[in-house]
């Protein structure tokens, strides 16, 4: 799990939210400021929390986008980060109160001084533009800078209660990582299975795009069902298997689980790294791995899968006849050996070519390679070797491969430009459908096979019945449940 900093999560809150919308500037609230601060946010065990410290942290929200030259977002978006900053309040506050009920301790006054310090230093940062924000946000200096320091207070209790929570996770995970985030046919998604796939997402989103994995709801939406979405199809891969006496055995899941393993070895330099990293999922090495061979076993599943179905498929003479013609040149192993000139200049390629029509050698071209190579309009002079119908470009090849030994040909016109060419080898090298029977047996069953298989599997997949959950982070759901053992009354009304 990520033992979020709490000073963080309501002071910065609006890191979270991306700099890619649109901004302008927005006053929260135009009522009577004294009488909507001492509104009550929230109770705690009968104790009132007043809205001052909601109007405080927003106030703290807007300085911050200030300071970066940039105003606060409008519309859903303005919604979503008070929402934010709301329950980043509501869950400091719960964590602290926890904290004190438990009798932990903190340094008050080094916390004090902290936040006295980002007091000033935000007040600086904005300058002007700070009895604004505050008048914004229906509060005032005196407020504010008590509210900073008190915050700091507060955010360290519930630093230090998080933490002794997490630590007590991380000991024995368990009972966390066996929570239910949700459903996928009936079966249900453990936290556990979660956090693992959802590590895969991230280093997935690291390997394709060089960028962390976005956490915005339309992102996540998708990253959830997808992760659903594959734990599901694995489930059902290896129950096909199973009821269809398809074998899916131990060398076949550990050749693909050192496949996932290959991903995993291309971020972390040893196993202490990787544990270091899993440690924010409450997963130990071990742990991941056996995940990981679940995950390999689904692989080996569709694997084995795919390969019964193109092992069932049935081929023809008549079909590896029709293939073979379509694809001929595949099966011709021919080649031919050839020198070029090459340039895009139209004119100078049919004086190469009158120049050089008569030669009967290859000596005899290379004379005249010899005497175009250093004019700035030939892009190419060179012998080319020997080569099959299909390494060059079509309409070079099929020029090529119609000449005689020791002709030129051409100029013949591809996207390169127009090209003089001088045959000096040919060697036949073709063959019947007959010489190339299994292995186009063998072309017409993974392509039969292959389409199947990806018939069966989108089908299995988009047949998934998910149920996700509400997916919570730790802190989250940790609060939820002090909630309760505080008696903890929450007024989200304040925010409208």
């Amino acid at each position: 799990m990520k033992k979020t900093t709490i000073r963080k999560m309501v002071l910065g809150v609006t890191v979270t939210l991306g700099l890619g919308m649109l901004f302008s500037g927005c006053s929260l609230v135009s009522v009577n400021p004294e009488r909507d601060s001492a509104q009550t946010m929230m109770t705690i065990d009968g104790t009132d929390v007043t809205k001052s410290n909601y109007n405080n942290a927003l106030a703290y929200a807007e300085m911050y986008y200030a300071a970066n030259g940039t105003s606060l977002p409008t519309g859903s978006d303005l919604k979503t980060m008070k929402k934010q900053v709301f329950d980043g309040v509501v869950q400091t506050q719960v964590l602290a109160a926890k904290a004190k009920k438990d009798g932990l301790k903190v340094d008050e006054a080094a916390a004090k001084k902290t936040g006295k310090s980002s007091y000033d230093s935000i007040k600086k940062e904005v300058d002007k533009k700070y009895n604004s924000i505050l008048s914004n946000n229906n509060t005032n200096d005196e407020s504010f800078g008590a509210y900073m320091e008190d915050n700091a207070v507060t955010s360290a209790y519930a630093d230090k209660c998080l933490t002794a929570y997490t630590d007590s996770v991380e000991k024995n995970p368990e009972d966390y990582l066996k929570t239910s985030l949700g459903t996928v046919d009936g079966t249900e998604v453990t936290r556990g299975e979660y956090n693992y796939h959802y590590i895969g997402q991230t280093l997935m989103a690291y390997y394709t795009t060089g960028a962390a994995l976005q956490t915005d709801d339309a992102t996540m939406k998708t990253t959830n069902e997808t992760i659903f979405k594959n734990i599901g199809t694995a489930n059902e891969m290896i129950k096909y298997c199973e009821d269809n006496n398809i074998e899916i055995s131990d060398d076949a899941i550990k050749t693909a689980q050192k496949t996932l393993q290959s991903t995993v070895d291309m971020f972390f330099s040893d196993e202490s790294a990787l544990s270091d990293f899993l440690k924010n999922y409450d997963l130990t090495v071990a742990k991941y791995k056996e995940y990981q061979k679940q995950e390999a076993k689904g692989n080996a599943a569709e694997t084995a899968i795919k390969q019964k179905m193109i092992d069932d498929i049935t081929v023809t003479d008549a079909q590896i006849k029709s293939y073979y013609e379509k694809n001929k040149n595949t099966y011709d192993t021919s080649t031919v050996s050839a020198c070029h000139i090459l340039t895009k200049n139209k004119d100078l390629s049919d004086e190469i070519y009158q120049k050089a029509k008569d030669c009967k050698t290859k000596d005899e071209f290379k004379k005249v390679m010899d005497e175009y190579k250093n004019n700035s309009e030939v892009t190419e002079d060179t012998d080319l070797g020997s080569f099959n119908r299909t390494k060059m470009v079509e309409a070079f090849s099929n020029k090529a491969f119609s000449m005689d030994v020791n002709t030129v040909g051409g100029p013949v016109k591809t996207d390169y430009g127009y090209h003089v060419i001088f045959v000096y080898d040919k060697k036949d090298g073709t063959t019947t459908w007959e010489d190339n029977k299994d292995a186009i047996t063998q072309a017409i069953k993974d392509e039969k096979g292959g389409a199947a298989f990806d018939k069966y599997k989108k089908k299995l997949t988009d047949g998934l019945k998910v149920d996700i959950g509400e997916i919570k982070t730790i802190s989250e759901e940790y609060v939820d449940t002090l909630k309760s053992e505080l008696n903890v009354k929450v007024n989200e009304k304040v925010m409208d």
